[in-house]
């Protein structure tokens, strides 16, 4: 087959799936902020084991405590928002996402236009249970509800991207699964 094509409808919970796993898998602030939580909370150690006066130390560790309650609370607020408003736009609508040998369509039933992405502009495509995540740059990207599939399969885009995403200097392609299935050559 060299068509998969998938009909969704707009859905709040597919979305927000999608950005925290966007946060969790390709976004490198998410890891900055685990960076800062550890140094904080280290240097939080280093003050309990070298200083003598409680209030420091109180303090430190306070300040661990909030740097650590913080960063998964504004990443959720952060992700909240995004989906609200996205939500308030796209109510009631459908995207339809076809891919072809040639390129990717996208586009949504209630507006104009459609996003046509060409395979060389493909940087990675992960998959996961649910979804399909083809992702043209480190920020941006799109995504397929596997059970929406309704013209081809996952193993038919699975060839499709196979054959036509860029390949890196090895000779491969950015494709992941998770959870990992036995390796394929590819």
């Amino acid at each position: 087959m060299d068509k998969v094509k998938s009909v969704s409808k707009y859905n709040r919970k597919d979305h927000t799936n999608y950005y925290k796993y966007h946060m969790l898998h390709r976004s490198k602030s998410t890891y900055f902020i685990i960076f800062v939580m550890l140094v904080v909370i280290g240097w939080s150690i280093y003050n309990s084991v070298n200083m003598s006066d409680p209030q420091q130390i109180m303090i430190s560790w306070s300040l661990a405590a909030f740097t650590v309650l913080m960063a998964p609370l504004l990443m959720t607020v952060q992700i909240n928002n995004i989906v609200k408003k996205e939500s308030q736009e796209r109510k009631e609508s459908s995207d339809i996402i076809t891919v072809t040998k040639d390129k990717i369509i996208k586009n949504n039933d209630k507006t104009e236009g459609k996003v046509v992405i060409g395979w060389h502009q493909v940087d990675a495509i992960h998959e996961n249970k649910k979804y399909i995540y083809i992702y043209t740059g480190q920020n941006q990207g799109i995504f397929m509800v596997k059970e929406d599939i309704i013209e081809g399969d996952v193993e038919s885009l699975r060839k499709i991207a196979e054959k036509c995403m860029k390949r890196n200097r090895r000779g491969k392609i950015n494709y992941k699964e998770y959870p990992r299935r036995k390796k394929q050559k590819w």
